[in-house]
């Protein structure tokens, strides 16, 4: 199982996928579109050449509002990875309503899946709703889990990642329109046969990991230079976003240099626009309740052992879960908790507490009650929560490495 960078996990691989939800995104239907000055009173192609994607995206959101179709595409030798986004962004009212589709065929290298916090063979929908800053998942069950931005510093610091689709350019974020804002060009468009213009920009690859999901694009935070991605940018005859398209082959080589996204040989994205102005978000139904993730939410170190929790949170990982009770809507059952504080010396620390972790946590499953461990899936593994902390002294090699780990089975 793919944990998104924050938890380590052995013997286990549990399919972070999250229940199919049959909510529908309302206001599908496309008017043409009304013709959008440019914000700045100039229009966007009398701009200067490095100043006109900038100015696009003004524009874009000028026109009030637009449909969107964001896909990543991973290849690799074993299928296709593809992850698409589809909804309704409202610029005025910096609301959005979207739906995410996740398909990862079985041959997909199992590692590459875990750094999306996927598996090999998963399907995924996914619904959710933004309103300003603050973004709300639709569960299995029907309700809307809320993730409000005002929350403590303490569940910020957990859902971090996950805020970040509350986006700048676009109410919906981490897609390309983040990237095309900031892009600067060199070379003139060229034009199009409906009056608009074609770009073909290279963007750092720092700034291009905007549109890709926080679980690779930490790799990319401070560092050298690593190169130019190719973007491709497409304006309408009003200077507003129709398309963007990039290839990140650039950037694999550093990703796997990082161990992230090992096997997979191209990984592209794309965005497109359409309806500019004749669009309405959808409220959430009235009938579907909407409970507080900060308060519906824990850590797994926070289960005692013989508890059950699900994963269905829309964050990715298990940063935090939702306890319920053992049964249908259980994904997870706890074991044992485990605290690791050992001083490691004279060899490297590295890793050393995932795999004390692992041991402990082996020694705790053969132990456990046979109606904790019974119903794991796979039949007879457990998996490992947790990260390990590394604090060295000021002479010499030693260091204390600490974490807390959580040993669990998955249930389905």
């Amino acid at each position: 199982m793919g944990l998104s960078g924050r938890f380590r996990t052995a013997a286990v691989a549990l399919p972070l996928l999250l229940a199919a939800v049959g909510c529908q995104t309302a206001g599908t239907g496309e008017e043409p579109a009304a013709k959008t000055a440019s914000p700045t009173g100039k229009p966007v192609f009398e701009e200067r050449l490095s100043d006109q994607l900038g100015a696009a995206s003004r524009a874009t959101a000028a026109s009030g509002s637009a449909r969107f179709t964001a896909t990543l595409t991973y290849g690799s030798a074993g299928g296709t990875a593809v992850e698409r986004v589809t909804g309704v962004l409202d610029y005025a009212r910096d609301t959005a309503r979207v739906e995410r589709s996740v398909d990862v065929p079985r041959g997909f290298p199992e590692a590459a899946a875990a750094a999306l916090g996927r598996a090999p063979g998963d399907r995924a929908r996914e619904v959710y709703a933004v309103e300003k800053n603050d973004i709300s998942y639709r569960t299995s069950r029907g309700t809307w889990l809320r993730y409000d931005a005002s929350g403590s510093l303490e569940f910020a610091d957990r859902v971090g990642d996950f805020m970040e689709y509350a986006g700048e350019a676009a109410p919906w974020g981490r897609t390309l329109a983040e990237v095309v804002r900031h892009a600067d060009p060199e070379r003139q468009p060229a034009s199009t046969p409906d009056g608009g213009r074609r770009y073909e920009v290279d963007v750092d690859v720092r700034s291009a990991a905007e549109a890709l999901p926080h679980s690779v694009a930490y790799a990319f935070v401070g560092g050298k230079p690593t190169g130019d991605v190719p973007l491709t940018v497409v304006l309408d005859e009003d200077g507003r976003l129709l398309r963007a398209e990039a290839d990140y082959r650039a950037a694999l080589g550093v990703l796997r240099g990082q161990g992230l996204l090992e096997g997979v040989t191209s990984l592209r994205a794309e965005y497109v626009l359409t309806g500019h102005g004749g669009q309405e978000v959808p409220p959430v139904p009235a009938g579907e309740p909407v409970e507080d993730a900060e308060r519906t939410t824990v850590t797994l170190s926070a289960l005692k052992a013989g508890a059950c929790a699900s994963h269905d949170t829309g964050l990715g990982h298990l940063a935090l879960v939702r306890p319920v009770p053992c049964g249908k809507d259980a994904d997870l059952r706890v074991f044992g908790q485990e605290r690791i504080d050992e001083t490691v010396k004279g060899r490297s620390p590295e890793g050393f507490g995932d795999r004390l972790a692992s041991e402990r946590c082996g020694k705790a499953y053969r132990a456990a009650p046979a109606a904790w461990t019974s119903g794991g899936r796979p039949s007879g593994e457990y998996g490992v929560a947790g990260n390990e902390n590394l604090t060295f002294t000021y002479v010499g090699p030693d260091a204390t490495v600490t974490g807390d780990f959580t040993c669990y089975v998955g249930l389905r």
